[in-house]
């Protein structure tokens, strides 16, 4: 009767049973990130609950340097900024010397959102407004955005590769899209939570996949109305940036 007991350890090793990253990777390649991404929002949710609960504001906040170079406007001009997967508040700074920066923030979670700023007792200097990065055309004009900005949001997206295509379309000719993002935040996750996808630079080009996804190469995806390279993060090694100028 003891004799299954004995075997059991050598069969495991035979047949290795899947780990929780591999089952995870298979329930994206069967059912798809569209399937699955609704049910994976509550970690998104808990994550700004906890970070609400020691925000302080600073809506003095400058607009960071760095993303100043990527905008070419005169002193007293109005910049549009459009800020995807924001969250309830922005990780932008709104201020810049003489010119009026206006950010439109969008998140899908904005109505779960507004109910963690009103439990936390907080009025944001920019509230952000319900929207999909995949159909940015249904709540935001297109061709009109100075720069249209995400920060380690797009790969938990439903659809990343549509969503920067949507990005690209809603900055206006000579914008810019500005990706920041963890490399390979999936892989690294073992697809848990949020993370489905995977972005990484290989070669100077920008690359999306996921299981069952062949990598695809954004460069050829979007280079007909935009112009993509890739660099380095102010967020450190882990992390990299796509920036996308719109012909």
């Amino acid at each position: 009767m003891q004799l299954p007991n004995v075997l059991r350890p050598l069969w495991n090793r035979v047949v290795p049973r899947p780990n929780d990253g591999q089952v995870r990777a298979r329930e994206i390649e069967t059912l798809g990130p569209v399937e699955r991404w609704a049910g994976l929002q509550k970690d998104e949710i808990d994550f700004w609950d906890h970070v609400l609960s020691t925000t302080r504001l600073n809506p003095g906040k400058p607009l960071q340097a760095y993303l100043v170079k990527l905008i070419d406007t005169a002193p007293g001009s109005r910049v549009e900024i459009l800020d995807i997967g924001a969250g309830p508040l922005t990780f932008l700074g709104f201020r810049w010397p003489e010119r009026d920066v206006h950010i439109t923030a969008l998140d899908a979670n904005a109505a779960e959102y507004d109910r963690l700023l009103e439990k936390h007792g907080i009025e944001p200097p920019c509230r952000t407004k319900l929207g999909y990065a995949e159909d940015l055309a249904s709540v935001v004009p297109t061709s009109f955005f100075d720069l249209v900005h995400a920060r380690n949001c797009i790969d938990h997206s439903k659809d990343p590769v549509r969503a920067i295509k949507e990005m690209v379309r809603a900055a206006k000719p000579g914008g810019c899209v500005f990706l920041n993002h963890i490399m390979n935040e999936g892989r690294r996750n073992r697809y848990s939570g949020p993370h489905q996808w995977n972005f990484f630079p290989r070669d100077e080009r920008f690359y999306v996949d996921r299981p069952g996804l062949q990598p695809v190469d954004m460069g050829k995806e979007i280079g007909e109305i935009a112009e993509l390279s890739v660099g380095s993060s102010p967020d450190g090694p882990d992390w990299f940036t796509v920036t996308a100028r719109r012909r």
